[in-house]
């Protein structure tokens, strides 16, 4: 694939999905998801005459399945095909550092909302606007996965765990329509939720992540880190 037509990137107007946006739209079509009018006006204020392809924005609240399925429709409005999506909109809730046994039952099921259900909803919306050949990578963990699983942040690691799951299903599941789905672990990264002790920064990854959704060679139900595949 030597270019995407139309992008759709969910979370993008900051950290890892705003590096996403600032990469892609400079050769392709790009619309982000935003939880308000203002956060989105605020992306394309700051883009504003630096690339040449067209950069929108649509409010869409991925915990709520009205609220997806609303966005599905303007976005169908502004683009009659999505060749890749990226589910980057996630959460890490404040009871990160607390042991599995004294995490609440609230912060597992309201990151698991976001962070698993939330990518399968905007699936389930984006996928008849996708024609064969698309591609669809979410953006996961080294957190989530089993082979080097280590203690704390239960709800976070449990809903990016299930995230590679849903990869791995829906790999197999589209695999007849001809479209494509990755996992991706961007790295230990400096944004809000990274912190500023995180080993790269925000074009240091997204860069790797734009290299390979473009790439030629791109494989179906894996699990890549920087390009090269990992162990689930």
């Amino acid at each position: 694939m030597n270019y995407i037509k139309n992008g759709l990137i969910t979370g993008g107007n900051r950290g890892i999905g705003l590096g996403l946006l600032k990469l892609f739209s400079v050769e392709n079509n790009v619309m982000i998801t935003v939880r308000n009018e203002e956060k989105g006006q605020k992306v394309l204020d700051s883009l504003k005459n630096i690339h040449n392809k067209k950069i929108d924005y649509v409010v869409m609240d991925v915990d709520d399945n009205e609220s997806v399925l609303k966005a599905s429709k303007e976005i169908a409005r502004v683009y009659s095909s999505v060749d890749i999506l990226i589910n980057n909109a996630g959460i890490l809730l404040s009871e990160y550092d607390l042991p599995a046994l004294q995490t609440s039952e609230e912060s597992i099921i309201k990151t698991f909302n976001t962070n698993t259900l939330g990518a399968l909803r905007v699936c389930k919306a984006i996928l008849p606007l996708m024609n064969d050949a698309g591609r669809i990578i979410n953006i996961s963990s080294g957190m989530g996965q089993l082979e080097d699983m280590e203690g704390g942040s239960i709800a976070y690691r449990i809903s990016k765990t299930s995230l590679n799951t849903l990869t791995v299903v829906l790999s197999k599941e589209l695999k007849s329509k001809k479209i494509k789905v990755n996992t991706i672990c961007p790295g230990w990264v400096k944004t809000d939720m990274g912190g500023q002790n995180a080993t790269l920064t925000i074009e240091e990854s997204t860069s790797k992540i734009v290299a390979f959704a473009l790439s030629d060679d791109f494989p179906n139900g894996k699990f890549l880190r920087h390009g090269e595949v990992i162990p689930w």
